[in-house]
This record gives C-alpha cells, sequence and structure tokens, in this order.
C-alpha cells in the first residue's frame, strides 16, 4: 500500500467511529426527509446503500489498524501513538524523544511497515481508492498528509535543542 494511503489511514484512525457516527445521522435524516425529496425512491435506496457500505469502509479499516496495532513492538505502539493518535496524555510522553534523527527515521519505518502489513490485510492501493477516496473526509484528510509531507522536505523545522542554542548565542553576542 502506498505509504501516504496507510499515514492517511492511521491520521483517521481515532476519528472513524464519529465518520460512521455522522453517516448514522446522515442516514436517518435521507430516510426521515425522503418524504420532500422528489427524486424516485430507488435512488433514494441506492444513496441510503451507499453510506451503509461507507461505513461498512470504516469498520473495516480500523480493524485493521487494530490489528495491525495490536501485533507492534510497545516503542513502535508509543511513535504511533504519539504522532498520529493523539490518545494518551502529554505527561506519557514526558521522556519521548521526538526531536532526534533517529525518532523521525522510526516513523519513517513504522509507516513502511504498517503499509506493508495493510497491503498484505487486503488494504491495497485499490481498495483504498475505491472505498475510502469516494469519501471527502479521506479526500481531505489524504490532501493534507501530502501538503505535510512536502512542506517538511522542503523546509525541514529546526529542533527545539538548536533554537535554544541559536537564542542563547544571539544573547550572548548582543
Amino acid at each position: 500500500m502506498n505509504v501516504y494511503y496507510a499515514k492517511t489511514a492511521l491520521y483517521a484512525y481515532p476519528n472513524l467511529r464519529a465518520v460512521a457516527d455522522q453517516i448514522d445521522e446522515l442516514v436517518e435524516r435521507k430516510a426521515l426527509f425522503s418524504i420532500n425529496d422528489y427524486s424516485p425512491a430507488i435512488e433514494q435506496c441506492e444513496k441510503i446503500v451507499d453510506f451503509t457500505f461507507q461505513k461498512d469502509v470504516l469498520f473495516a479499516l480500523k480493524l485493521r489498524i487494530e490489528e495491525i496495532f495490536n501485533k507492534l513492538s510497545d516503542d513502535e505502539k508509543d511513535c504511533i501513538e504519539y504522532k498520529y493518535f493523539k490518545r494518551k496524555p502529554k505527561e506519557y510522553f514526558k521522556d519521548f524523544d521526538f526531536e532526534s534523527r533517529a525518532y523521525f527515521r522510526k516513523q519513517i519505518k513504522i509507516a513502511k511497515k504498517v503499509a506493508e502489513k495493510l497491503e498484505k490485510g487486503g488494504a491495497t492501493d485499490k481498495w483504498f481508492e475505491e472505498n475510502c477516496l469516494t469519501m471527502d473526509f479521506f479526500k481531505e484528510l489524504l490532501k493534507r498528509v501530502i501538503e505535510h509531507e512536502n512542506n517538511c522536505r522542503k523546509n525541514p523545522k529546526k529542533s527545539l535543542k538548536a533554537l535554544r542554542n541559536e537564542t542563547l548565542t544571539k544573547r550572548m553576542t548582543a
């Protein structure tokens, strides 16, 4: 699987339940207000079936990610939690090294590993494109992931240590 798709899936994971709930609300509204919709009933039913299928896709992706997550090492889980899920309190990551080059290399390695496992589990590029990228949520998220990756390559951020040292040097020379 394309690494961008895998990263998009990881960023989406914490929100999949909320997106599914929104689909439920949309289906309910479509059903309740179908009396005011003068399009053919079969078209209305097809829209509801499409929304239901999208919800199935969300849960299938959620299950695949959970299976993969449960097979990762504790260190890999922490890296994913820190970068993608953000479910744990900041205190949990108090001594977590998220500034070193080793951390960033580790994140790249983990993303590739997740992409490979998703591919082996049936979430191929084609599957992702046909099932996930039909939803605006995933289209927008993928766009943001690609933009973020491009920005990181063009303009790498300085580490906090480098910024502190630069600030100290300026103060000492002033």
